[in-house]
C-alpha cells in the first residue's frame, strides 16, 4: 500500500514546546522551514510535500483525516483507491472519503465525505495504524457509484493484481433490486484483468459506448519467429488498435535501457512486421486524449473500417448493457 508523508500534529508538538500558532505561521510562510497544512492540526514539511507526487500528497491528506477519527472509521472509495495504489480515472480530489457507522454520520464538510454502507471485518485492512476498505470492497464501493468508466479502470487493475472478480462482486452485498447494484454488477462483468493499463481499460468502455464489436485482448502474432502482442484485435475487420502514449518513449520501465530514438525505431519495425500478418489490414494507434472526444474518435474508427454507432452512447446505464 502507498505510504503517506511524515505528519506532524499540532497537539504533539505543543507538548514539545511548540505552539499551534507557530506552526500556522510556518505554514503561511515560504522559507526553508515552511510547513504545509494537510488536515485539521496536521502538517508536513514543505520540502517533502513539494517532492511528493499527486497520489502521495492525497494519501497524506487521507491519513491526516483518518488519524483524527474513531477506530470505527475506514478510508474508502477514492481514498482507498489511492492508498491501495490503484489507478483513478480523474485527478486525485481534495475530498477525503471515509466510511463510518450510521451513528457517526454527519453532514458533508468542505473536505470530508462520509459513507455509511455497513463494514464487516472481512471488508477491512489495517495500514499505518488506520483502517481502509479491502481492494475488493473498494472496487465494489466505486461500482455502486454508477460510473462505469471509473469502475472498469479500478476493477481491471484490481483483478490484474490477483483479486478475483467474484470477490469484488460479492462485496457489493444486497440484492439485484437494491439501488445501483444491478448497474454495478454489469459494470464489473466488463472488467478484465488482461487490460495492461488504465488507458486500455478506458478504451474498452469507450468502444462499448461506440457500439464496436467486442475485441480480442492481448492477441499474439508470430512474425519470423518473433512474438508480438497487440492491445485490441478486431478479427472480422482486420483491425489492430494499439494504445500509444509518451510514457512508452520516455519512461525507463518501457524503454528497457533504450534511448528514445531506438524505441521509436523498434516501434516502427514492429508496426511494419504486424502489417505482414495475414488478415491484419489496418493498425490504428490511439492516445489517452483520443478517448475523450467521441465524435472525432468515431470518424477515425470508421475510417479504419470499424462499425461505429451513428451517435455515441453517453449513458453509463446503456454502456453496461
Amino acid at each position: 500500500m502507498e505510504q503517506p508523508l511524515a505528519i506532524y500534529r499540532a497537539s504533539s508538538l505543543r507538548d514539545a514546546g511548540r505552539s499551534g500558532a507557530a506552526m500556522r505561521r510556518r505554514a503561511a510562510g515560504d522559507g526553508p522551514d515552511r510547513l504545509v497544512r494537510v488536515g485539521p492540526n496536521a502538517f508536513v514539511r514543505g520540502v517533502d510535500w513539494d517532492a511528493a507526487g499527486p497520489r502521495q500528497q492525497y494519501v497524506t491528506r487521507v491519513f491526516a483525516r483518518l488519524g483524527r477519527r474513531s477506530t470505527a472509521a475506514a478510508g474508502s472509495h477514492v481514498s482507498a483507491v489511492a492508498a491501495h495504489g490503484l489507478p483513478w480515472l480523474a485527478g486525485w480530489p481534495e475530498d477525503v472519503h471515509i466510511t463510518v457507522p450510521k451513528s457517526q454520520y454527519g453532514a458533508r464538510t468542505k473536505s470530508l465525505v462520509l459513507h455509511t454502507r455497513p463494514l464487516g471485518s472481512k471488508d477491512l485492512v489495517h495500514h499505518g495504524g488506520v483502517r481502509f476498505t479491502t481492494v475488493a470492497r473498494t472496487v465494489a464501493d466505486i461500482a455502486l457509484l454508477g460510473d462505469v468508466r471509473a469502475t472498469v479502470v479500478v476493477a481491471d487493475a484490481a483483478i490484474r493484481s490477483g483479486v478475483p472478480k467474484q470477490a469484488c462482486t460479492a462485496a457489493l452485498g444486497g440484492t439485484l433490486h437494491d439501488r445501483g447494484r444491478r448497474l454495478a454488477v454489469l459494470a464489473l462483468d466488463i472488467a478484465d484483468g488482461r487490460s495492461g493499463s488504465p488507458a486500455e481499460s478506458l478504451a474498452r468502455v469507450v468502444f462499448r459506448e461506440l457500439g464496436l464489436p467486442v475485441p480480442v485482448l492481448q492477441q499474439r502474432f508470430v512474425v519470423e519467429g518473433r512474438r508480438y502482442e497487440v492491445d485490441f484485435w478486431f478479427p472480422e475487420q482486420g483491425v489492430v488498435v494499439e494504445m500509444d502514449g509518451h510514457a512508452k518513449y520516455t519512461q525507463e520501465r518501457y524503454r528497457n535501457g533504450r534511448d528514445t530514438t531506438q524505441v521509436f525505431i523498434d516501434e516502427k519495425r514492429r508496426h511494419e512486421q504486424l502489417l505482414t500478418v495475414p488478415g491484419v489490414r489496418v493498425i490504428l494507434r490511439l492516445e489517452w486524449r483520443d478517448l475523450w472526444d467521441l465524435d472525432r474518435l468515431t470518424r477515425r474508427l470508421r475510417a479504419a473500417g470499424l462499425p461505429c454507432a451513428v451517435r455515441p452512447v453517453r449513458s453509463a446505464r446503456d454502456v453496461a448493457r
